[in-house]
Formats: C-alpha cells, sequence, structure tokens
C-alpha cells in the first residue's frame, strides 16, 4: 500500500505541511517518496528574453533547492527517496512522471487561493486532481 509517493513541492515555506504529511505516510508504509519541483517554461510574451532567462534561472534554483531540503528530511527519518528537477507546465510534468514511475499517491499542498490570483495563476494541485486517477492526498496549508 502506497510504496510509491509523490510529493510535488515549489520550494514555498507553505508547503512544509504537505512534505511532512508525506514523509509521515512514506515512514508508516515503508514507502518511498518522489520529490519533484516543476520550473514552469511557460514564456510570457511581455518579458525581454533577458528577463526571462533570469527568471527560468531562478526558478531553477528554487526548484534544486526544494528537492535537496526534501532529499535531506527524507534522509534524516531514513525513508528511501528519489528527487527530480522537471521542465515545462506543472500539472501536466507532475502527471507523466507520477505514470511513468508507478506512482500509487500524490500527496500535495494547498494555497487556497481565490479570486484574481486563483484565476491569474489557476491551482496546480486542482489541475492534477482533475487529470488523474491517481489517489490525491491534499494538505491545506497552515501559514
Amino acid at each position: 500500500m502506497y510504496d510509491e509517493i509523490l510529493v510535488p513541492t515549489d520550494g514555498s515555506p507553505e508547503i512544509e505541511d504537505a512534505i511532512a504529511e508525506a514523509l509521515d505516510l512514506a515512514a508508516f508504509t515503508g514507502g518511498r517518496i518522489h520529490a519533484v519541483s516543476v520550473v514552469d517554461t511557460r514564456e510570457y510574451s511581455t518579458l525581454s528574453d533577458a528577463k526571462w532567462l533570469t527568471i527560468e534561472r531562478d526558478r531553477t534554483e528554487r526548484g534544486e533547492s526544494a528537492i535537496a531540503d526534501v532529499r535531506k528530511r527524507a534522509d534524516e527519518r531514513d525513508v528511501p527517496v528519489e528527487t527530480e528537477l522537471l521542465r515545462g507546465i506543472p500539472h501536466e510534468e507532475i502527471l507523466d512522471y507520477a505514470d511513468e514511475n508507478d506512482i500509487e499517491v500524490v500527496v500535495m499542498g494547498t494555497h487556497g487561493r481565490s479570486g484574481v490570483e486563483h484565476f491569474l495563476n489557476g491551482s496546480v494541485t486542482e489541475k492534477v486532481i482533475r487529470n488523474s486517477t491517481l489517489p490525491i492526498l491534499v494538505v491545506r496549508v497552515t501559514a
């Protein structure tokens, strides 16, 4: 039961509860954590190439740091962990990774955004839920 557990992370402090829940689940079931971070590669036409490259570099560094943090926390608890930095459209990359790695459950945080921010950014969690056949454990952010 739940041998392969996927936890996407964006490196934000608010996602800590979802990471903790995924680690608890893996420790309980004897499963392995798959921590992924997705560098959103969609370009914004209003940005110059130089500005876009700076944003992409920052997103890459943040993603690498985010998955390194999950690896450290998993190692501290003797939970097996795989990490990968992905590039593309976040919800699509998460779903593809889950399919390609025989993931059995996805643990995700939700910021609970609404209004304009939700309209502009959408919800990666919501898109994963709508497009996945896997069980999704959604952890409400407490921050």
